[in-house]
């Protein structure tokens, strides 16, 4: 209600925009999928290994976050916009069968209400403020200052969060 009455929902223009492309859908789910765990854990063992004076910040920063984003998790538990069809929304990830909310494994471990905040949008403003700072080639420096955008867009255009978690 709060996202309707202040924006209005953005969220489904960023999934109608990726829906008209299968490409675009592909990367936005696999962006989703991947920046939680893969990324923030390659980010963390290249810290690790080429750049160690900035390790233990890092990974103490993504720790913090991650507790901060379980209390909230557990004190204000809100539904993924996914989970409103109702509204628009479609279930970008269900497209695909491996990784769909429901399979096993997923189904085993999520909690379907942690929406807010958003974790992936959290780790991914802290992965690509870190890799920014460490990084020497100017070009990996690019990708990096546009990753927490580009994060932020798949989580919202798969539906998988509203702007008010990434905000949060």
């Amino acid at each position: 209600d709060v996202e309707r009455h202040v924006h209005g929902l953005v969220e489904l223009s960023f999934q109608r925009f990726v829906d008209s492309s299968s490409f675009l859908v592909s990367i936005a789910s696999w962006t989703y999928w991947n920046s939680e765990f893969t990324i923030v854990g390659l980010a963390l063992l290249f810290v690790y290994l080429r750049r160690t004076e900035a390790f233990i910040r890092f990974r103490n920063t993504i720790l913090l976050a991650n507790v901060i984003g379980l209390v909230g998790y557990v004190v204000l538990p809100t539904a993924p916009p996914r989970m409103f069809p109702d509204l628009g929304f479609d279930d970008t990830l269900s497209q695909f069968a491996s990784l769909n909310h429901g399979s096993g494994l997923i189904n085993f471990v999520a909690n379907p209400y942690a929406a807010m905040p958003s974790l992936h949008s959290a780790d991914a403003l802290i992965v690509g403020v870190v890799l920014v700072a460490v990084c020497r080639n100017w070009i990996a420096k690019v990708i990096w200052a546009v990753w927490p955008a580009w994060v932020w867009f798949s989580v919202m255009a798969t539906a998988n969060h509203f702007w008010l978690d990434v905000v949060a």
